[in-house]
């Protein structure tokens, strides 16, 4: 049987630290949150800037998990309603493509999460594996944990391109759709809101290049890696617009971490 041919409970939980224990929520069904969300390789952003005046307003508005120790959501104090999220991509290794295409094939059901209890905050640690679908129109990040898809499945799409992911009710993971769409250099920036399939097999080549065990092998300064790095930036700066820069500074970040002249 499939995912649709069943109810699915709109109790939800995330898995918090400090306290360990977990969150309960429910779902809005119908709800989404407004802002369109960026993508700088690093984190997956929608909410006001970290960087900008409105963030500290924002953050005493709001309680939740903190960007400082974890991933970061942010839920209204007075309504208990998802207000903003900032969602590190995950660099530990690879999530199994048949669990990532399961979950891509489960229908999306919009609504948000909404706190049940907003007494105290938490944190909710980053997630572990990720898995750039195959035409590169999704990109899947979730927990070691993460089964394929089932009965007991909800994609919950919050936002613009963006889907929660849980199991039993309980928080494994994030979807973004086309992700090239959302690309940006720097968290702030406005998405660019067009695809661009030229960037397809560079992001690819990024994210297979930049997770472990390769971290590992560039800390002791891997010429092979470095070469394929120096190899990929070199093709990428052939490339005109804002989303090739995008990419083509990820490479550099990374160049310049591990391999400094």
């Amino acid at each position: 049987m499939t995912a649709t041919e069943h109810p699915i409970s709109m109790a939800v939980t995330f898995a918090t630290s400090n306290p360990d224990g977990e969150a309960a929520a429910h779902v809005e069904l119908g709800a989404s949150l407004d802002d369109v969300p960026t993508w700088s390789l690093q984190t997956l952003n929608a909410g006001p800037a970290r960087s900008s005046p409105a963030y500290g307003r924002h953050m005493e508005a709001t309680i939740g998990s903190s960007y400082d120790w974890s991933d970061e959501l942010r839920f209204d104090k007075r309504t208990g309603k998802l207000r903003s999220f900032v969602l590190k991509t995950p660099e530990a290794g690879a999530l199994e493509p048949a669990i990532a295409r399961s979950w891509l094939a489960l229908p999306r059901r919009t609504g948000i999460p909404v706190l049940d209890h907003r007494e105290n905050g938490f944190h909710v640690d980053p997630l572990d594996l990720r898995h750039l679908a195959e035409d590169a129109a999704a990109l899947v990040v979730a927990s070691a944990a993460l089964p394929h898809a089932d009965r007991d499945s909800l994609r919950l799409a919050i936002g613009r391109d963006t889907d929660l992911l849980f199991h039993h009710g309980r928080y494994r993971g994030w979807v973004l759709g086309s992700p090239i769409t959302h690309l940006v250099s720097e968290p702030g920036e406005t998405a660019p809101g067009i695809d661009d399939p030229r960037l397809h097999e560079p992001l690819r080549e990024y994210l297979e290049l930049v997770v472990e065990p390769n971290i590992a092998r560039m800390g002791d300064e891997d010429r092979d890696l470095h070469a394929a790095l120096g190899a990929l930036r070199a093709r990428l700066r052939a490339l005109d617009g804002k989303q090739a820069r995008a990419l083509e500074g990820g490479i550099e970040r990374v160049l310049e971490t591990f391999y400094p002249e």
